[in-house]
Parts: structure tokens; sequence; C-alpha cells
């Protein structure tokens, strides 16, 4: 299995060159090999175990594993690695991105027509980047598909997009790499720490985050290298004010390219957030938090009232998908387990919805070149099967209960309020802000329900209109120094009204390219624990540093001494507790329990009574238990 794990990351690289020499035609090439990449991916999942051993899941372990020494072998003590796996949080970003390549080589069929074996080599590395990022298990090879992911995009966006295509590429571009210059030196920054503690140099992600898990950095340094990976990874996402390059890289770029921005790209810094800076820093996240949630609820409030004010479907698309990372990353930033594991759902909802709305948008363009709302009408009587697909899109989108966008909303909604309201769960000087913020969250929701059926009610329902003539978006006249690729390639100025071929439905390239993410959308709206079981260990395990870190930061502001342990899951399914240990003197070795006051016996699933300086919550998670304890004092709890 390990090897096919290599093949599915270079094979499309392989068919770039092979698209790029015209040694295969371009669409079949391309539709072939994501095909088979995708193949790849699945029997991947269905192999995927999460690390079984003895009945019980090993946390921070990667089930299928490739490691090669890249430049180990002539220089040792470098000890650089090709190194590849998966893991809970991981697999299913890359089964995502194998997913929706093939819909994007899909929908651009017939909407390439100029420079298509560029236009489809470029989309084949992207996919290597893309798959590459999110089963790296090295920090330079992470940060090598990190930066590989720019190049063909910029392409992609400046020779085959819209009229603004150089001006929205460039911005792209130079945004990005500032960005990822500071994650860079950050990066190297936690090698050299590594280097200094335990003399030896290591890019070995597993490694560093144990190592960091059982020594913690001093503050500053966990301060100063957790804000040069925010740079890199809040660009990425994007989060306000950090989010002015996304709305035009969307609208510019061609079908193509918005889906796999929308659906992967974007991930890719919220993916950071909780494999990097959760478990390597967990102080810095925790002191911040109270101001990474004020960053997501921004974007959240933000991207939703600038999605009420636009005419045009994509930049509509484009802003509430600034609204929906909000909410994904407040998930994150709660730090409770609920939340967290509630924001990384989020993230797989919003990769198969969004992308499905440009690809449904980016249909409707091929046959009318324009995407103004005011210019459609009543598109369910004359497209039934187009405006099945957006109407389910635009429902899962908003959170109906049954699609995939209900679970995870509700989950971080759930998570956040419980580390705002809860009695005990955040320092008294956060209550004011925390719970004002959790109020606007809600607002959130109403105002994504709000545009998105407004849209709805003026495009699909309502009085019958078609554009009566094109609207191409070709006409960049005054590049000299770049020819115009657009995709929308002709501009007869016929009448669409008049054209039958332009009244036609759905074809069935199209329908069978949304008909997976349809699918995905009903399957996790009624089953999300078959895809939260197999995250579960891996995002407590990489959360579990910030939530200790958290109860330390409480116990200090409050006044109070104790010791703390993790926060974690009890799955169903006869597995073992999910957990860290935590050891006390003599020898006693606790499971997510920590220091008491008056109590003598803490246990993992049971809640007893308490009063005074000694607080406790349960909850439930879908297939699992889950108590979260906060105790202080001086007394320890034996199991």
């Amino acid at each position: 299995m390990e090897i096919l794990l290599v093949a599915s990351i270079f094979l499309p690289t392989l068919a770039a060159i092979v698209i790029w020499t015209g040694a295969g035609p371009p669409r079949q090439t391309a539709l072939v090999v994501s095909l088979v990449t995708l193949a790849i991916a699945l029997a991947l999942a269905a192999s995927y175990r999460g690390g079984m051993q003895e009945g019980g899941i090993v946390p921070g372990q990667f089930a299928v594993i490739d490691d090669l020494a890249w430049m180990g072998q002539s220089t040792p003590w470098l000890d650089i690695r090709l190194s590849m796996g998966l893991d809970g949080l991981s697999l299913w970003f890359y089964l995502l991105t194998a997913l929706l390549t093939v819909v994007a080589v899909a929908v651009s069929w017939t909407d390439i027509q100029i420079a298509p074996r560029a236009f489809y080599g470029h989309l084949m590395l992207l996919e290597t980047g893309m798959l590459g990022v999110f089963v790296a298990r090295d920090l330079i090879l992470f940060y090598v598909f990190f930066e590989l992911t720019l190049i063909p995009l910029f392409f992609l966006i400046g020779i085959w997009g819209s009229e603004a295509r150089r001006y929205a590429a460039v911005k792209f571009f130079l945004f990005t790499l500032a960005g990822s210059v500071l994650t860079f030196v950050a990066l190297i920054g936690i090698s050299l720490w590594h280097y200094f503690q335990f003399g030896r140099l290591t890019f070995s992600i597993p490694q560093l985050t144990a190592a960091l898990i059982n020594r913690p950095m001093d503050f500053a340094t966990q301060f100063l290298l957790f804000i040069g990976l925010f740079a890199g990874f809040a660009i990425k996402v994007p989060l306000v004010p950090f989010h002015t390059w996304l709305p035009l890289a969307h609208v510019e770029a061609p079908t193509a390219g918005s889906i796999l921005l929308a659906g992967i790209l974007l991930k890719v810094g919220s993916y950071g957030f909780v494999r990097f800076c959760l478990p390597m820093f967990p102080e810095a996240t925790a002191y911040c938090l109270p101001w990474l949630a004020v960053l997501c609820v921004a974007g959240i409030v933000y991207g939703s009232l600038v999605a009420l004010a636009q005419q045009d479907l994509k930049r509509l698309i484009a802003y509430s998908s600034i609204g929906h990372l909000g909410f994904c990353m407040l998930g994150v930033f709660s730090l409770t387990p609920t939340g967290i594991a509630g924001g990384v759902l989020q993230m797989i909802n919003h990769g198969i919805s969004t992308g499905a709305l440009f690809a449904l948008v980016g249909m409707l363009y091929e046959r009318f070149h324009t995407r103004e709302i005011a210019a459609y009408g009543g598109l369910a009587r004359h497209f039934p099967v187009w405006a099945f697909f957006m109407g389910l899109m635009v429902l899962a989108s908003i959170g109906l209960p049954g699609l995939n966008g209900f679970a995870g909303e509700v989950m971080v909604l759930v998570g956040f309020f419980q580390r705002a309201w809860a009695e005990g769960q955040c320092p008294p000087q956060w209550w004011g802000l925390l719970r004002v913020l959790s109020v606007l969250a809600v607002s959130g929701v109403v105002l994504g329900a709000w545009y998105m059926l407004w849209m709805m009610e003026r495009v699909v329902f309502g009085p019958s209109r078609l554009p009566a003539e094109t609207h191409s978006s070709a006409g960049d006249t005054s590049s000299e120094c770049m020819p115009n690729f657009s995709h929308g390639a002709e501009n007869a100025g016929l009448s669409f009204q008049q054209s039958p071929a332009n009244r036609q439905d759905l074809t069935s390239r199209e329908i069978w390219a949304l008909v997976p993410l349809a699918v995905l959308v009903v399957w996790i709206g009624i089953q999300p624990q078959f895809f939260l079981a197999k995250m579960e260990p891996t995002v407590s395990y990489l959360a579990g540093p910030s939530q200790r870190a958290l109860l330390r930061i409480l116990a200090e502001k409050s006044g109070q001494e104790g010791e703390f342990a993790s926060l974690g899951f009890a799955p169903s399914g006869g597995l073992k507790t999910v957990s860290e240990r935590w050891q006390q003197p003599g020898g006693v070795t606790i499971r997510h329990t920590f220091s008491c006051g008056e109590m003598s016996e803490i246990g993992l699933t049971e809640t007893p009574d308490f009063e005074g300086r000694v607080g406790v919550e349960s909850g439930t998670f879908p297939g699992s238990s889950i108590t979260r304890r906060m105790h202080f004092g001086t007394q320890r709890a034996d199991l």
C-alpha cells in the first residue's frame, strides 16, 4: 500500500510531462490519470485502520507511511526525508483533493479551447502539490509542496482567467508568497529548537510534534514562531483582514481554478493550523484565543454582509467562502473537542458544497458568458437538472438538517458556546468578548441563509429571464505581453434566447461530475459519525496540548494553582480510550483527569458532584463520551 501513496502523488506530475511534450491527448490523459489517482486514494482510504494496535488507536501514528532518505544519506545530520503518510486528519483532505481534481478536469472539457495542453499540464502539476501538502511528514517536504501549489495556480489564473486575470494572479502570488517566507522561517525555527534541545536536527513532523508535546518551548519562542506560521496560514485560509486577494482570484480564475482554490487550497491554511499550531505552540495559541476568535467572527459577519451586496454569482460565492472558513476556524480556535472536530468536518463540507457551486456557476457561464444575477430568472423551467443540483448545494451550504453543512456548523457553534458560556471554561476577563462573539457568530448563520436563498429566488425561481446576448469577459485589449487565453473563448454576439444549443440542460458529462459531490452532501448529512470516527483520535492528539495550555491560563488568571491533563474521547466499539497519559509523582498514571481540591477520585466517564473550586462538565459526542474537568487545588486524584 505504501508504494500506492507515492504513486498517487507523482502520477499527476508524470501526466503533466506527457501532456506538455505532446505524447498524449491533453483532456483524455488528464481525466484518466485523475481517475486513477482517485481510485488509489479510495483504495488507501478503504484500507485505513487509523494506527490500530492491539485493539486500540495510537494517537499521532500515521497508518500508511512511505519513508525514503532524500538528503539524509549523504548528510545524515540533515535528515531531510521523502516521508509521506496518512492519518485521521490528512485522510479526508487527500480524498477530497483527488475527487475535486476529477471534477475540475470534467467541467473544463469544452470550456478550455485555447492551449489545452498547457492548461491540463498545469492542472496535473497543481494536483501533485495539493496532494503532497496533506501527506507530507517532513517539514521541508511540506514546504516544497506548499510552494508548488502557487506556480500552476498563478498560470491558471493569469493565462486562462477573465479580464483582470493578470492583476488577480499577481496579487494572489505576492500575498501568498509573503506569508510563505515567514512560514518557512518558522518551520526552520522548529527544527533548530529540536537541535538545540536534543542535539539532533530533524524535520520529521511526527517526531517534532511528539517532542514539543513532551517538552514545550518557552512562551516567547512559541509566540515568535506562532506568528510566522500564522502569517502564512492566515493568508491561505484566508482570515480577515488577509482576505483581499481571494474574491478577485475567484472571479478571474477559470472554473477549474475556482473549484480547486475554494475546495482544496483554502484548506491548506486551516489544515496547517491544526497540524502545527495546536500541538507545537499550545501556550501561544491559547493566549491568542480571544483575538483569533475576533478574526474568525469578523470574517463570518463581513463575508456574509458583503455577499449580500453582490450582483455577480461567482463573487457572491467567493465572499461566502470567507464566512464559511471563518466558521471552520472558529471551531478550531474554540479549543473544545466538539468545536475542533466540527471545524475540521466543516472544512471538508465547504470543499464539497462550494466546489460544486463554482462548478455549477461555471456551467452556466459557459452557456451564456455572464455571471450577473440580474441577467437570470426562472432557470428551473429551462434547466431543471441544473436547478436541482444548485438547490441541493445551496441548502447544504446554509446548513439544512440532513445535509452535510448541518453537523459541522452545529458542532462549531456548540463548541464555541461551551467555551464562551459554560462556567469555568474561560478566564473571567474573556467572558464579555467571547459571549458577544458567540452571538455574532449565530447571526452569520442567518445572514448566510439570507444571501443564498435571495440568490436562489432571483436566479432559479421567479419570472423567466435569460441573457439576450453574450457578455464575454475576454476583452482585455490592453494586454501586450500576455495573450488572452480566457476561458470564455468565443464572443459571437448571438442571441442566446434564440439559440437552442445554449438552452441545453446539463450534459451527461456534467451530471457525472456533480453526482459524487451530491452523494457526499447527503451521506455526510445522514451519517457524519462515519467521517468523524476516523479523525477523532488524530484531532484529539493534536489539540490536546492547546487544551491543557488553556486550562493552565484559566488557573493563572483565576488566581488558583493546579495541574491539568488533556481532554479526550472514549470511542465506541470497544476501543481503548484515546488519550495521552499524565504521570504523577509516585508512578500513578491518570487518563484525562487532573488534580482537584476536595475530590478523592476522578474517572473518565463519571461526573462527581462538586462544589467550590471544583468544576465538572460532561457531554456526548457522536459515538463517544467526553468529560471535561477543571479542578484546582493541591491534592491529587488516583484512579
